[in-house]
């Protein structure tokens, strides 16, 4: 049976196409039993409304292009495959999962996370996993398959928001440091943050999903930990978007100028909306380093030595270009347990606004799209650190980005905003013309899920017929919006 349905700008610039459907059995096997409170079996509309409430507290997350959806209820997690054959839009099964170690302990986060490989035919199900942030910190990295890789509590806080951030493709002589790695960013309650290498992040992945791993012992990565210099217990949302760029040509292009020379000198940079106090959000920056606090380097060298083919010469390549690394191969120790702290360069008061959350473009782009409590969408250049746009009458509104391509080049940048109260989703053109591109009536009871770009490991360094090239180029952002009722749609514009 086809679920495909179909709404439409009057301007024709955008629609939202229904194309997928998350069946009842398998919202089933998420929400767990059928029974009510007293224990008797409910009827069907007892039980539609139970889902459709269930559906409304769930965690989305979407693999590059939407091939894969993990969803989180509670402590339950579940990855399907989104199959789009023949216009049936049928979602399958591939894991359930339940590792939650304590009774209360719950997924607070999401990210589904897809692993580069070199060889095209064995990308799928195989090179995707699921990394599930709880409310007792840890953070648990999963199998396509359901397998537990690894679980790290870096951070005794509620895990909030995990992030992916890239290098800029072939951008790396443009900024502060020498080699610029990936990074996943784990955003905690309090505002504590922890950057974990993305290059050993992946290395050790890449061991553990083709089992060379040794059960003796889990892997290990290099992560860096940051602590904000807030005067609140609590942040609704922080992200950090790396260090600054040092080319004077880019700058000049551009013709704009960073607000504060500390951001212009930064090594790491990160936007912080904080629950309580003056400030809307803020700046924070810092140009000394973190101290790594576990090393990668043995579990690198164990991995390259256990690996063969691409994945050695990666490795190989990771050894030669880290600067992140210390050439003994121990550990440094970590400053305080609380982690490195970087000061506030710049903040936005404006009470009694409040960010809410925050949303990074794709890399190219350096921009931020900003939900505040008064209904606004603010748009952030990162490189000037101003607000170069606000979008108005958007009350609970959730944004994403999306890159419209022709010939398979992108031509266009999108901020898409769901407006949740009046059940709308807006596009709108960022750039010369920032003005809105189109607007799609969809009804409410949608959430807004924004697609990754590239894969773990995308800007490793291979080697080819003497030349060297980025492993992956990113490809075109894209977002979808998933149902309280279970329906999956597409946006393009």
């Amino acid at each position: 049976m086809s679920t495909r349905q179909q709404f439409v700008a009057k301007n024709g610039r955008a629609q939202v196409s229904v194309e997928g459907q998350i069946p009842v059995s398998l919202q089933r096997l998420l929400f767990g039993n059928d029974d009510s409170d007293d224990g008797k079996q409910l009827d069907a509309d007892r039980l539609a409304e139970r889902y459709l409430a269930c559906m409304k507290k769930v965690i989305c997350a979407m693999s590059i292009g939407g091939r894969y959806l993990a969803l989180a209820y509670e402590s339950r997690f579940m990855l399907l495959e989104w199959s789009q054959a023949e216009g049936r839009g049928e979602c399958q099964l591939v894991s359930l999962g339940n590792d939650a170690a304590m009774a209360d302990e719950t997924i607070t986060a999401l990210y589904c996370i897809d692993i580069y490989t070199p060889q095209p035919q064995r990308r799928g199900a195989g090179t995707v996993c699921v990394v599930a942030g709880y409310s007792s910190g840890h953070m648990r990295v999963f199998s396509a398959y359901g397998h537990l890789l690894t679980a790290h509590q870096f951070h005794p806080q509620p895990l909030i928001r995990i992030r992916l951030r890239m290098p800029l493709p072939d951008m790396s002589r443009q900024r502060t440091t020498a080699v610029e790695s990936e990074e996943m960013n784990l955003t905690f309650q309090d505002g504590t943050m922890v950057s974990v290498d993305g290059r050993s992040l992946y290395l050790a992945l890449r061991l553990c999903l083709s089992e060379a791993a040794d059960d003796s012992a889990g892997p290990m990565f290099q992560y860096k930990k940051w602590a904000f210099d807030l005067h609140t217990p609590r942040v609704s949302d922080a992200a950090s978007f790396g260090p600054a760029m040092r080319d004077p040509l880019a700058q000049l292009a551009k013709h704009e100028h960073t607000s504060s020379p500390h951001v212009a000198e930064a090594t790491a940079r990160f936007l912080v909306a904080p629950c309580h106090g003056e400030a809307a959000f803020g700046v924070f920056a810092t140009s000394e380093d973190a101290a790594a606090a576990v090393s990668a380097v043995a579990v690198a060298g164990k991995m390259a030595a256990r690996v063969t083919g691409a994945v050695l010469s990666m490795a190989k390549s990771y050894f030669r270009r880290s600067t992140t690394l210390s050439e003994s191969g121990q550990s440094t120790p970590s400053r305080t347990d609380t982690g490195t702290r970087v000061p506030c360069v710049l903040a936005v008061r404006d009470s009694p606004r409040k960010v809410l959350s925050i949303t990074l473009s794709p890399e190219p782009y350096a921009l931020a799209a900003l939900t505040d409590s008064l209904g606004r969408v603010m748009v952030v250049d990162l490189e000037s650190c101003e607000v170069v746009d606000m979008l108005k009458g958007l009350r609970g509104s959730q944004c994403a980005w999306m890159e419209s391509t022709e010939s398979d080049k992108v031509q266009c940048v999108y901020v898409v905003v769901y407006a949740a109260r009046r059940g709308v989703v807006e596009v709108y053109a960022v750039g010369a013309e920032r003005q809105l591109q189109a607007s799609v009536s969809v009804g409410q009871g949608w959430t807004l899920v924004q697609g990754p770009t590239q894969p773990l490991g995308g800007s490793l360094v291979v080697e080819t017929a003497g030349s060297e090239r980025r492993a992956t180029q990113p490809v075109p952002a894209t977002c979808v919006l998933l149902g309280d009722n279970g329906r999956i749609a597409r946006i393009s514009a």
